[in-house]
């Protein structure tokens, strides 16, 4: 989720960056390190949510390049030679389009737009925490990978977009749907809905405990094995923790807060899997020097195995 003020910030592009490390609470060793700007080589203001191809040689991430324009939808190319330089997508560009994630399988990608639901309509409003937000608002829009390259973008049913505040979506192997949504223009909070028979069912509150507690950012595994997203608990926190539930016989275990399990550097928003969901990739606004600059976000990566491997989850996407 993008701060709704943002200023010009001049960011160096550097090739590697690491933090300490820190001993988590299973004996892990968690080494947080960069990834874009890095392995990813950008220089915009604002880098998160890079979801990636099954074979994992292609990536699509949410970019800003400065607080003048809007945020778009990028890709980059993985070859011998590294990544290359973040290109716009073709369905992206002219509305503010945001948190790309495929499906498992790779054969579509659903993304968040603030883009006109009808011909001739005006930009999408946002109505979370309490304010109106002219033009940040979003709907779900999904475009397919075809031989040609990417299909006409399509939205998504009224029953997953109930309203213009739908935001982060993530795609189960069976088609199901996990996305946040901001409901009379409260808190956000994270819904599922059961993909049947090719159709979307009725959108089911996704809760850890006490429902009243804000979440954000869904990103759950192929498998729905475990889920990572951010929240602020206790919600007197400061800064916006990163958590993972494991999936149990009877729902979603308790939360686990990752700056407790792997290292204090795990925090911030739209944590992202990679294609064998070993890796975790997350953005908050600490610098490759260390500082922090409030309206920049970039993109850090951590090694979950151990941790899943604790709790017997995480199995490799299927093509």
């Amino acid at each position: 989720m993008n701060s709704t003020k943002r200023s010009v910030v001049a960011l160096s592009f550097v090739t590697s960056a690491g933090l300490a490390l820190a001993s988590g609470a299973f004996g892990q060793q968690a080494d947080v390190t960069l990834y874009a700007p890095g392995p990813i080589p950008t220089s915009a203001l604002v880098t998160m949510a890079p979801a990636f191809t099954p074979d994992g040689k292609s990536v699509y991430l949410g970019q800003q390049a400065s607080s003048s324009v809007k945020d778009a939808i990028l890709s980059s190319e993985k070859s011998g030679s590294g990544w290359s330089a973040p290109k716009l997508a073709p369905f992206s560009g002219q509305y503010r389009d945001l948190e790309p994630a495929f499906a498992p399988n790779g054969r579509y990608l659903i993304f968040a737009s603030s883009r006109p639901t009808s011909i001739g309509g005006a930009e999408l409003e946002g109505h979370y925490n309490g304010q109106l937000f002219p033009g940040k608002g979003g709907n779900l829009w999904k475009v397919e990978r075809t031989r040609k390259g990417w299909s006409k973008p399509e939205i998504l049913p009224s029953i997953i977009n109930s309203n213009s505040s739908v935001f982060t979506p993530s795609v189960t192997a069976d088609g199901s749907l996990y996305f946040m949504r901001a409901d009379n223009g409260e808190s956000f909070h994270i819904y599922r809905s059961q993909m049947r028979e090719g159709r979307f069912e009725t959108p089911v509150l996704v809760a850890f405990g006490d429902a009243s507690i804000p979440n954000f950012d869904p990103m759950v595994a192929p498998d729905e094995s475990y889920i990572v997203f951010s929240s602020k608990r206790p919600v007197t926190a400061k800064s916006m923790g990163l958590y993972i539930a494991f999936r149990t016989g009877t729902g979603w275990g308790d939360p686990i807060d990752l700056r407790t399990a792997l290292s204090d550097d795990v925090h911030g928003i739209e944590g992202r899997l990679s294609p064998d969901g070993k890796t975790l990739y997350f953005s908050n606004s600490r610098s490759p020097s260390g500082a922090d600059i409030p309206d920049a976000r970039f993109i850090w990566q951590v090694d979950l195995s151990n941790l899943l491997q604790a709790h017997g989850a995480g199995k490799t996407r299927t093509p």
